[in-house]
């Protein structure tokens, strides 16, 4: 690539030519193992958890490649002038696709748990204040309401429990009447904000998030929607949502380079974002001076970081283009997901959360097959047990609990076909016949094991590792190995990883 010399904004396609070229001189192949070629997974890693993390074809991979050149060519006309064009192209494009009315209720941010926790934070909280959360809120939003009101005791916790299996219908009624009852009992002028997953990590269910919000609306309150894993998994048309903030992660199944996350919010509900964090050193203090743009100006800069991640995301919507298409992506998705939780459950003789597919976009959640008195009670040492087996299988699928039962979460996505799902249920009759006889044979300190999932979310180790014999100075073991092998505590968070 030759460096830049001209001071004159210059466009991706203009900068990058072989993405451009890539996908107008070859046909893409029909949807399956064919489309494994174009990722950069190991030889015969099985992959059914895109929800989590994403994945990036590889032609995107050589463009962020590319432009990760062109930032070093000359970091001081990136960051002065280059970025900027192409970064507001790219909230263009992003607001075209997910039914924005304009550009500037579009920001950029890493991930999905840095934009809610930037929404949640801006807001002015008082006394009587409330937050609403549920039970299956995804952990860094759970705790970062928990922050709130640690350092804001007076604002109030509101959670609405969600169990699976159950029904729309269900759920909306059962919403209508919380939402009812905390505006009955809340304070007079307090502020009630409503935190709502457009589909649930785990279990990985799609929700009907649009009427809820309407609920919302209908009675004041503030509606905040997590929505991280919506983009490239179901259609949007934010504009007409009634939502009041809607974040989305696009390194999850829009095929950006991570970290690549939006955070959408109306005009009226913009006045709420007084700061980026960092705090820009575009902040104008509120008042009549502070442009009405201004949080737009603070998150295009507030210090140094890699926008490569954000640029993608145009190379990301030509990539989806070129391989069929939204709609196409979705149902060759949904009906291998559903197919394929049929298939699941069938091999491990368990069932499906959602046999009639209700909650089913691109992930199915099915039970995995433990005896039932083994998953009456939550042990973290078990989902440790499970991650480590899977990774050494060289395939993953996101495990977890709910309502005393152990459960995969698979994702369905383009490189996959049916014979992935009976691969990994042959694996899962394998993995969890060893986990039973394992822990019936482990000497685990009762003191160790987390007493509910909850009880787990609360002391993440508790459950997940042996008592340290030598005062904390080794590495926390799992307990259900028979060779213990050191892990992480990011590995003991797997269960409810997204």
């Amino acid at each position: 690539m030759s460096s830049q010399k001209s001071i004159e904004p210059v466009a991706l396609d203009q900068l990058l030519k072989k993405p451009h070229q890539f996908f107008q001189n070859r046909a893409a192949p029909k949807f399956g193992h064919e489309f494994l070629q174009y990722y950069s997974f190991n030889k015969g890693f099985l992959n059914l958890n895109n929800g989590s993390f994403g994945a990036l074809p590889i032609v995107i991979t050589e463009a962020c490649n590319e432009l990760t050149v062109w930032q070093e060519d000359n970091t001081d006309y990136y960051y002065r002038i280059g970025f900027i064009p192409p970064l507001i192209g790219v909230r263009e494009q992003l607001a075209r696709f997910v039914g924005a009315s304009d550009v500037d209720e579009i920001v950029m941010t890493a991930n999905t748990s840095t934009g809610m926790g930037l929404v949640l934070r801006n807001f002015l909280w008082k006394s009587g204040d409330i937050i609403i959360r549920f039970n299956t809120t995804y952990g860094t939003v759970y705790k970062t309401i928990q922050y709130i009101h640690d350092t804001n005791p007076d604002v109030e916790i509101s959670q609405y429990e969600l169990l699976f299996p159950t029904t729309r219908e269900a759920i909306l009624e059962g919403w209508q009447k919380h939402i009812h009852n905390v505006k009955r009992n809340a304070p007079k002028g307090s502020k009630i904000v409503a935190v709502v997953d457009s589909i649930v990590a785990n279990p990985g269910a799609s929700m009907p998030w649009k009427e809820m919000v309407r609920i919302c609306k209908d009675a004041g309150v503030w509606a905040v929607v997590d929505g991280a894993h919506s983009v490239g998994q179901e259609p949007l048309d934010l504009a007409a949502s009634g939502a009041d903030f809607f974040v989305s992660s696009a390194h999850k199944w829009l095929n950006a380079k991570r970290g690549c996350a939006f955070i959408w919010f109306s005009k009226r509900s913009r006045e709420i974002m007084l700061t980026t964090i960092p705090t820009s050193a575009s902040y104008v203090s509120p008042g009549p001076d502070r442009p009405e743009t201004n949080i737009i100006s603070q998150f295009q800069y507030n210090g140094t970081i890699d926008y490569t991640p954000y640029l993608s995301v145009h190379y990301a919507l030509q990539w989806r283009e070129w391989i069929g298409g939204e709609s196409a992506i979705h149902k060759y998705c949904n009906n291998l997901a559903r197919e394929g939780g049929r298939r699941l459950a069938k091999i491990m003789d368990t069932q499906v959360m959602d046999p009639d597919g209700e909650f089913t976009l691109a992930m199915v959640n099915v039970v995995l097959p433990f005896p039932k008195d083994f998953s009456s009670s939550y042990d973290a040492a078990v989902a440790s047990a499970l991650t480590n087996k899977l990774l050494a299988q060289n395939m993953f699928a996101v495990t977890f609990y709910h309502r005393e039962l152990w459960w995969t979460r698979v994702s369905a996505q383009i490189w996959n076909e049916l014979s992935d799902f009976e691969i990994l249920g042959n694996a899962f009759v394998s993995i969890c016949g060893q986990i039973v006889i394992e822990h019936q044979n482990a000497n685990i300190p009762p003191d160790s094991k987390a007493k509910s999932f909850h009880s787990y979310l609360d002391h993440p180790f508790r459950g997940a590792v042996a008592c340290d014999p030598n005062d904390g100075l080794d590495c926390p073991r799992p307990v259900t190995a028979t060779t213990v092998v050191p892990v992480g505590y990011h590995t003991h968070l797997a269960s409810i990883r997204p």
